[in-house]
């Protein structure tokens, strides 16, 4: 009995990938430099508890914690991971709904843990986010300095175009006229909500998505066919609002945000 081995054909499937796949931005993600008190980095406790993750008010990353370098365009092929047989990735409980996968061209060289992918093209942010007016000079965050003015407030992503934006009175808002949008502020004319209210921008913007698990470099017979990369959305990957209550307990949370299966 005789088998018929079949082949990749390599340029068929960067042909494939250069057709049909999206245009995007890809940054190498490292440690800010405002994490040298992580007990992650440093290996160093404070009162007997690891000291903090990152620092709010840092002017190189933004409170993130990660900063990004090595800014290339690539092309790759974004799916769903409810999308075919990607769901596997769901039932196996690697991926959770609304995380994608991203299969980069050929040519994309490597890509690891915490790199950043922005997509070139402007998509709606979910059902909007909810932000606290002028929360930059409220209550602790008053006696840091976050590279914010009292009549801006900060967006998750580089904003394009508002769709919807109302406050919790019910007041409404509009571009151009109580707010202007630029890059990732929201910054308020003479219209707006008081201090303290809280408001939610429902809008369009470029949006940036997170390696989360080490990605799988795959290859066949010697030969690479790039990575497989599970990504999640930058708000939901480093969302501000942490469930944990002690620094113990935010260090085990992001401990948990990658491992080191394979896919």
């Amino acid at each position: 009995m005789s088998f018929i081995r079949t082949d990749w054909d390599y340029a068929k499937l960067e042909e494939l990938i250069q057709a049909r796949g999206d245009d995007v931005i890809i940054e190498t993600g490292i440690a800010c430099s405002c994490r040298r008190n992580d007990s992650i980095a440093s290996l160093t406790t404070k009162e007997s508890q690891p000291t903090t993750l990152r620092e709010l008010n840092c002017s190189i990353c933004q409170g993130d914690g990660y900063i990004y370098r090595n800014g290339r365009c690539i092309k790759g092929l974004l799916t769903s991971v409810q999308a075919g047989p990607n769901r596997k990735l769901l039932e196996g409980g690697y991926a959770v709904i609304g995380d994608a996968v991203f299969s980069p061209s050929l040519k994309a060289g490597h890509i690891g843990d915490f790199d950043r992918i922005t997509l070139t093209v402007s998509d709606s942010v979910g059902d909007g986010q909810n932000i606290l007016r002028n929360a930059a000079y409220l209550y602790e965050s008053a006696t840091k300095d976050i590279g914010v003015e009292p009549n801006e407030d900060r967006l998750w992503y580089m904003a394009d175009c508002a769709l919807w934006c109302e406050d919790e009175n019910g007041v409404v808002y509009t571009q151009n006229s109580d707010f202007i949008l630029e890059d990732k502020l929201i910054r308020w004319l003479a219209n707006k909500p008081d201090d303290g209210v809280f408001y939610t921008l429902k809008y369009t913007a470029y949006l940036e998505w997170i390696v989360y698990n080490t990605p799988l470099l795959r290859v066949d017979s010697g030969t690479s066919l790039a990575q497989k990369v599970l990504i999640r959305k930058k708000h939901v990957a480093f969302g501000s609002g942490s469930k944990a209550d002690t620094p113990a307990k935010r260090q085990a949370e992001e401990g948990t945000f990658t491992t080191r299966v394979k896919i």
